[in-house]
């Protein structure tokens, strides 16, 4: 059970569910913080887990944990391991039967409810996400407290097939995700027991450290579409426009290679067929991955788009140049025309580029725009 951080998705250590997406990005950066290696290696003589008795928590006589940053206290079983890291800390249980631990970072603003999904996919995709692992969602809710909970299935690389549950929630900026997992076999009688011991994690100092950075100049934002301007977007004054044709528009922050692009095109019974936007994505991500290494994405989801319904999937690859690359593709069909978004940028600074790419894609617009600006590149 080793995780990576916050916002490094750099090759030093293996990657993650349903959280934190990215970031390191200047004026929005967080610090990156070294990663352990794995902490979950039976040794040989090490009984399997078949053959212990189930695992059986004394919830009368739990220690209490406090981190050394204060930020939070956790109870936990006294004979497990404690494996403490700068973000968080990690608890075994001795036989290898089962794991808990908590992960924070301090966000440096207060997230949306789309922003903490989006983290949770991310901490799944750079986690869970290798060719070896048979990622298998099994659930995803949120609380009304607004804490995302997701639950799947996965290949350990040192336990075997396990079942695990992430919680991911902010209090002030400071973004928390606790992560219990135990092998496949004994979710269903060792579930309920990690679960309560997840409840008595309680935040402590959640003040930030980060700087607020204040920008010299906020962006102006421009009405931006193709040349036939039969859709539109809005795009900072600090991008370029790459490329501009008649049905596709694609911008670029060349500082810190963050690209967003935006297509009309024709699909196959685009008008008739309920599945085409989701079809339309899944072909993109095949696309790529046939000019990338490492892709990894998770399945389709549901996503507005402007006035219709529409699909993204998130996904994550690796450059030519051995850098971890980030990115949505989003779906949707209008008019019996099929119409794309893109954006993609370098992992390591993918929430930071969320405060380009949300404005863009959720101000996408099908109408035709009045004031499209069609300057050459």
């Amino acid at each position: 059970m080793s995780y990576q951080p916050f916002g490094n998705l750099t090759h030093q250590v293996g990657r993650i569910l349903f959280f934190i997406i990215l970031c390191s990005f200047q004026a929005c950066s967080r610090a990156a913080i070294a990663p352990t290696p794995a902490l979950v290696t039976p040794s040989p003589t090490t009984p399997t887990a078949t053959s212990l008795p189930s695992l059986n928590i004394d919830f009368d006589h739990l220690p209490l944990y406090t981190h050394p940053s204060q930020r939070f206290t956790v109870q936990y079983p006294a004979d497990w391991q404690i494996v403490e890291r700068a973000d968080g800390v990690i608890f075994l249980d001795p036989n290898n039967r089962a794991g808990y631990s908590v992960i924070f970072e301090d966000a440096g603003q207060i997230y949306t409810e789309e922003d903490l999904n989006h983290e949770l996919v991310t901490f799944v995709a750079r986690n869970f996400l290798d060719e070896n692992a048979d990622f298998r969602p099994i659930s995803q809710t949120t609380t009304p407290e607004g804490m995302v909970v997701a639950q799947f299935s996965s290949i350990d690389p040192h336990l075997g097939p396990a079942t695990s549950e992430l919680r991911l929630f902010q209090t002030n900026t400071i973004v928390f995700i606790i992560h219990i997992s135990t092998l496949k076999e004994n979710w269903a009688s060792t579930s309920k027991q990690l679960q309560t011991l997840a409840d008595k994690f309680t935040p402590l100092d959640t003040t930030s450290d980060l700087a607020t950075a204040q920008p010299t100049a906020e962006p102006e934002w421009t009405l931006i579409g193709p040349k036939s301007q039969e859709f539109g977007f809005l795009y900072a004054s600090d991008w370029d426009i790459l490329e501009q044709q008649e049905n596709s528009i694609t911008v670029v922050h060349r500082d810190t290679e963050m690209m967003f692009n935006a297509s009309k095109f024709s699909w196959p019974n685009a008008a008739v067929d309920p599945q085409a936007a989701q079809k339309a994505a899944t072909e993109h991500i095949e696309d790529l991955s046939k000019t990338v290494k490492n892709m990894r994405s998770l399945p389709a989801k549901p996503f507005p788009v402007a006035d219709v319904n529409g699909v993204t999937i998130d996904f994550l690859y690796t450059d030519d140049q051995g850098r971890d690359i980030a990115g949505s593709v989003i779906t949707a069909v209008n008019k019996g025309q099929m119409y794309k978004m893109v954006f993609m940028a370098p992992a390591d600074i993918y929430d930071a580029a969320l405060a380009w790419f949300n404005p863009m894609q959720r101000s996408f617009s099908f109408l035709t725009p009045d004031k499209i600006e069609t300057k050459e590149p």
